[in-house]
């Protein structure tokens, strides 16, 4: 008989006991919908994203870690720009392009492309900085270097008392803007009481 196999859970393939793994091709070829995108999770922060892309006017958008492209089309819906969406997945891209045929979705690893895109006015970091960690220096020097005078918006997740992984860089909505040296021109944080988690979303000016 064939032992029954444990069916792993999407966070295995990329943080498990605060060791990040980065296993997203595979992750993407067996969970059907990991973080529940189809649903948009953390919708406070990500109507705070869409709300800095108009107050700001800005007409182009970088969106780095598109996964599925659900976030892709919101923003699509609420402002009329198409991101250029890129994600380091190529079933991920494959599947977003399936859902969303008219959109823009690009297999492309932003830790080594980034500056292939200094065209564009924005760059949005939606639930991707745990994953780019180790790349997060290099990037911003990049970007002091190309996207002088355009915008970062970050959309993170911190975690209530219980955060594993990334601690040495920050863990709060505070020690992130201290740590990322562009201007502040907005944040915003939000949380229910029956939440683990604490959405933010900050934009920088370059």
């Amino acid at each position: 008989m064939k032992k029954n196999l444990k069916i792993k859970s999407y966070h295995d393939y990329i943080i498990k006991d605060g060791q990040f793994i980065g296993e997203f091709e595979k992750m993407y070829k067996h969970c059907e919908d990991p973080w529940m995108q189809s649903k948009q999770p953390n919708k406070y922060s990500r109507m705070a994203g869409i709300l800095h892309i108009k107050n700001f006017g800005i007409k182009s958008v970088l969106e780095c870690g598109c996964g599925l492209g659900y976030y892709a089309d919101w923003i699509f819906k609420e402002t009329g720009i198409i991101p250029k969406s890129v994600d380091i997945s190529d079933t991920a891209v494959k599947n977003a392009r399936k859902l969303f045929p008219y959109l823009d979705f690009t297999k492309s690893d932003i830790t080594k492309d980034l500056i292939k895109y200094r065209e564009i006015d924005s760059i949005l970091f939606a639930e991707i900085l745990w994953y780019i960690l180790p790349d997060i220096d290099a990037l911003i020097e990049i970007m002091e270097k190309e996207f002088k005078d355009k915008y970062l918006i970050i959309l993170q997740v911190f975690y209530k008392g219980s955060q594993k992984y990334g601690n040495e860089y920050f863990t709060s909505l505070n020690e992130l803007t201290e740590y990322i040296p562009f201007k502040l021109l907005g944040s915003c944080e939000a949380t229910l009481a029956s939440d683990s988690t604490i959405e933010t979303c900050t934009i920088y000016e370059i």
